[in-house]
């Protein structure tokens, strides 16, 4: 078995045979901008309030996980819902490759126990409001920003942070938040999207973004999609990761090269129309089932290296 670095907390243990997961493959592979490769090979990010370390053995997607939260520690809750260890992610494998062998094979070797994330919703919204033409780098950088200005410090880190954690800003807060100073730290053009869509949410019921996810998947959608600057693609990405709806396909240009290369689907010309756009996402359910959202995030992944 294998053993974490040796650090001046107490590590916990989570067994990770029934429930594999590619720990580096899951947080490096888009769908989340808030975690941070430290020394020791040691992840270090946030959920809502907590702040969490996380710690896997490459090699093996069965290899367990070692994890502490702060400042309350010891929250496997947490930790269980927002890694989805809950989704028997083995049938779900074993029926895609059953479905289309040829396809998603060396997508899985590469990447096995790559799993999407069950993210806080209000987090994941507006983390993608700075996705569209930017690089994973830069959406990183622009919500750690964001939530260093304007979110709370978390208490209690051990003395190996990196640097200090921050939950994820209040819509008080973004509501509230300077144009130019978020101009300024990296959001550009998206600062002013940011600030109304803050207040349009305040406008809602309370925990009207988490409500979504017990609404089928055309109503969540339509429903984002009536918020201003949000377009199918992004509402997708709240859906697919914030909201449990898994067959919903974010559909960018590495999804649809994907289609057209590997599902020898054809496209006519360069717009992602709505119709293009939704016969995209059809091949990959029709493909993969009521997850193809998790089987379009092996291939863009892939898509993204190469």
């Amino acid at each position: 078995m294998s053993h974490p670095p040796e650090i001046s907390f107490r590590w916990n243990l989570l067994e990770t045979t029934h429930s594999p997961i590619n720990l580096a493959s899951t947080l490096r592979s888009g769908q989340s901008f808030r975690w941070r490769k430290g020394e020791l090979d040691i992840w270090w990010g946030t959920i809502e309030s907590t702040g969490v370390v996380l710690w896997q053995e490459s090699g093996s997607a069965k290899n367990p996980l070692y994890w502490q939260t702060f400042p309350e520690q010891d929250n496997k809750s947490i930790i269980i819902d927002y890694l989805a260890l809950d989704i028997d992610l083995d049938r779900m494998t074993n029926e895609w490759l059953a479905a289309a062998p040829d396809v998603l094979g060396e997508c899985l070797r590469i990447n096995h126990g790559l799993r999407i994330l069950r993210q806080p919703p209000q987090e994941c919204f507006f983390a993608f409001q700075c996705a569209s033409c930017n690089t994973v780098v830069k959406i990183e950088r622009s919500v750690a920003q964001l939530a260093q200005r304007y979110g709370c410090e978390i208490p209690g880190l051990p003395k190996e942070s990196p640097v200090p954690l921050y939950a994820f800003p209040t819509l008080e807060a973004l509501a509230n938040a300077d144009d130019a100073v978020l101009r300024s730290q990296l959001w550009g053009y998206r600062a002013p999207r940011v600030i109304a869509l803050a207040k349009e949410l305040l406008d809602r019921p309370e925990g009207w973004l988490e409500s979504l996810r017990s609404k089928s998947y055309d109503e969540a959608h339509t429903l984002l999609s009536s918020l201003h600057g949000i377009g199918p693609k992004i509402a997708d990405c709240i859906c697919l990761f914030s909201l449990d709806k898994h067959a919903a396909v974010p559909v960018d240009t590495h999804v649809r090269q994907v289609a057209e290369r590997l599902f020898l689907f054809e496209t006519t010309g360069k717009s992602l129309t709505p119709t293009v756009y939704q016969a995209i996402r059809s091949a990959y359910i029709s493909r993969f089932g009521e997850y193809a959202g998790w089987a379009q995030q092996y291939f863009f992944f892939v898509e993204l290296g190469r």
